[in-house]
């Protein structure tokens, strides 16, 4: 499955940065870059898989606009696509999420974040939030990655946690409703992440 697979700077000096982010200030050899410009072109390095020059463009808007939640959120799903780079996102998601509670991308980018991590328990807290507010959440940039891939890694976290029965119920009602297993038995756990497996290669 691909999210399987994934693999602040300036305070204010007077007027002039402060209004940075309305780009109608001017220097010397023009308009000046604003975090606004700098976000929609991290977008735009996203949209091609191109992230770490993505990463480059938020981290150049949160350095013109540290209190950007947008620019938090694209550093954070950017990172995430970079190897190595998981507590460097985790930490951009925390700090989106904080500036702007609305901003569920975060809050989806963020579980997957913390699955990749092993954090088990942390994934079924975050994606809960997520689904509580967004029951159909769908990924804004990425539109592939949506509800149902927050409800596989719930299901797969609860079975790292040996709740297989909650697993079942999870892929019954949300990803595959004919599924049915024992989960008290082993062959039936190992059904039900057999067909956690197969759902990852739906979802994504």
């Amino acid at each position: 499955m691909r999210i399987f697979r994934y693999t602040f700077m300036f305070a204010s000096l007077g007027l002039l940065l402060m209004a940075a982010g309305c780009g109608e200030d001017e220097g010397p050899s023009g308009p000046k870059t604003t975090a606004r410009d700098e976000v929609a072109q991290g977008w735009k390095y996203f949209a091609d898989a191109n992230y770490q020059a993505a990463l480059e463009a938020f981290t150049r808007a949160i350095q013109l606009d540290v209190a950007h939640s947008d620019a938090h959120n694209g550093a954070g799903w950017s990172s995430g696509k970079i190897p190595g780079l998981l507590n460097q996102a985790s930490d951009h998601f925390t700090r989106s999420y904080s500036l702007d509670t609305t901003r569920y991308d975060a809050l989806g980018g963020w579980s997957f974040v913390l699955y990749q991590q092993q954090e088990w328990v942390a994934t079924i807290a975050k994606s809960d939030s997520l689904l509580r507010r967004r029951p159909v959440w769908q990924f804004l940039r990425q539109p592939s990655i949506d509800f149902h891939d927050v409800w596989l890694i719930v299901a797969s976290s609860n079975c790292h946690l040996g709740n297989y029965e909650r697993a079942l119920e999870i892929i019954r009602i949300y990803l595959n409703p004919p599924f049915d297993a024992d989960a008290t038995t082993p062959a039936g756990r190992r059904e039900i992440l057999d067909e956690i497996e197969r759902l990852g290669s739906i979802y994504g």
